[in-house]
């Protein structure tokens, strides 16, 4: 087993304080899901059930990796450091952004609900789904006269 040298060790420790910052991050995009959504118990238990799934594999994938498999327990320490500086110095900024473009996704999917309803009533004004119908039915019947003579 390799030792680590103090130049090693700090960039493993610069690398758990961006991992920290990366939990804060997946953290706040979990909250904004929950918050734009008002989710219930059933959804916010299946929120954070992906928050720690994604956290577990990310932190062991870290101490292999990065850290050589060598328990490390300035890993953790940094980790929480940097989701500490993340959620006192970020997590409102990203929340607005966030909160923003989820509204904004929103009512992008509103309006194009809108447009779909208004062409939908439009042609059926013109009767166009008539016409669709009547052809549908034509190229059934013509089908199923092929299928009985046996032609391709």
């Amino acid at each position: 087993m390799d030792i680590f040298s103090n130049q090693e060790q700090l960039r493993l420790l610069l690398q758990s304080l961006l991992l920290g910052v990366g939990t804060g991050l997946l953290y706040d995009i979990l909250r904004a899901l929950r918050r734009h959504f008002s989710c219930g118990c059933a959804a916010t238990a299946v929120l954070d059930t992906v928050f720690w799934a994604i956290l577990s594999a990310g932190v062991f994938e870290f101490g292999i990796v990065f850290a050589a498999g060598q328990p490390r327990l300035f890993i953790l320490t940094g980790a929480a450091c940097g989701i500490a500086l993340y959620l006192v110095m970020l997590s409102e900024a990203v929340l607005a952004v966030l909160g923003a473009v989820l509204r904004a996704a929103a009512y992008a999917w509103q309006t194009c609900r809108t447009l779909i309803q208004h062409a939908q009533n439009v042609l059926q004004l013109i009767g166009i789904p008539e016409k669709i119908r009547h052809f549908a039915k034509k190229i059934q019947i013509t089908s199923s006269i092929f299928r009985r003579k046996g032609i391709k």
